[in-house]
C-alpha cells in the first residue's frame, strides 16, 4: 500500500462506541470541537434511530461546553433532522473524503481543523477525510452490518479490517457486530 494513503488512512484512536469519548479524551488529544459522522456512529445505518445512549451522551459533552457538530455524506433531510433532535448544527452531502467539508465544518465552529476531532466509523471516508483536511481522526468501530448497499459495504469492510490488523490495530478475525433486530425498533423510531 502507498505510504501516503496508509498514512490517510490511520485513526488517532480507535473507540468501541461514540459514547465512549469524553471531554477530557479530547483534551488530550488537543481537539476544541467533534465533527460526527451519522451512519453506524450515532445511528443505525440508514435509519432515523440513535444508538441506545447517543441522546445522553450528546447532552453531557453539550453540557460539558464541547461544540460538537453533524458531518455526513447523507441527504440534506436525514441530517437536518438527526441534527435537530440532538440540538447539533450540521453539514449534509458532505463528499467525504474530500477534505472541504471538514474545514468548512471547522471554520463554522471558528477554529482551525488541527483542533477539530472527527468520529466516524469507515476508514476510506471520516479517517481519510480528516487527515486529509488536518483534523484528529477518531474510529468508532461499526455497531451493525450495513443494510443500504450491503455487497459494497462487504467488501469495504473486508479491506479495513485487513488494514487495522496489519496495522496491529485489532485482530484479523475480528468483525464488526452482526446486524440483529435494532431492539425491537422499526425505521422512523424516534425513541431510543
Amino acid at each position: 500500500m502507498d505510504t501516503t494513503l496508509r498514512e490517510d488512512l490511520l485513526p488517532r484512536r480507535i473507540y468501541n462506541r461514540i459514547t465512549e469519548i469524553t471531554p477530557e479524551e479530547l483534551s488530550s488529544l488537543g481537539a476544541a470541537a467533534l465533527l460526527l459522522d451519522i451512519d453506524n456512529t450515532l445511528a443505525y445505518d440508514s435509519s432515523y434511530t440513535f444508538f441506545p445512549g447517543v441522546k445522553e451522551w450528546t447532552r453531557r459533552m453539550i453540557s460539558a461546553g464541547v461544540p460538537m457538530m453533524i458531518l455526513s455524506n447523507t441527504y440534506t433531510l436525514r441530517a437536518r433532522s438527526m441534527a435537530r433532535r440532538l440540538g447539533l448544527p450540521y453539514l449534509a452531502m458532505a463528499e467525504k473524503p474530500s477534505s472541504r467539508g471538514f474545514k468548512k465544518c471547522a471554520g463554522l465552529l471558528g477554529l482551525e481543523p488541527a483542533s477539530v476531532a472527527m468520529a466516524g466509523d469507515q476508514l476510506f471516508t471520516d479517517i481519510r477525510g480528516a487527515n486529509a483536511a488536518g483534523c484528529i481522526p477518531l474510529l468508532i468501530r461499526p455497531q451493525h452490518t450495513e443494510i443500504l448497499f450491503y455487497l459494497r459495504y462487504q467488501k469495504l469492510r473486508k479491506i479495513e479490517r485487513r488494514f487495522l490488523a496489519a496495522e496491529g490495530l485489532l485482530p484479523e478475525t475480528e468483525a464488526p457486530a452482526e446486524n440483529t433486530k435494532r431492539n425491537g425498533m422499526k425505521e422512523g423510531n424516534t425513541d431510543e
